[in-house]
């Protein structure tokens, strides 16, 4: 199993608790991480075998919803709980 660095799980915290978004004409919200705009965010997981998608509007939401890669998803009620599982920003 991998373990993250303090940085990548702190940067997470930070992108998911401080998200900086807006809504652009069409309605749709997109998330600003670093240099990106983006519409949904890619994550990984510390057993090195899931990795999946967390739309901006399910973030801007406090919908913490992981919708995994190769189908099916996995829902957590917080950062805290979402990082305790393994999830951090891939």
């Amino acid at each position: 199993m991998n373990t993250w660095s303090e940085k990548l799980i702190q940067q997470t915290r930070k992108e998911l608790d401080d998200m900086l978004s807006y809504v652009d004409s069409d309605g749709e919200i997109h998330w600003l991480i670093g240099s990106h705009d983006l519409k949904e965010a890619c994550f990984k997981n510390s057993d090195g075998e899931r990795f999946g998608r967390m739309t901006a509007s399910n973030a801007h939401a406090y919908n913490y919803i992981i919708k995994l890669n190769g189908g099916g998803q996995e829902q957590y009620p917080s950062v805290d709980a979402l990082i305790e599982a393994g999830w951090v920003l891939d």
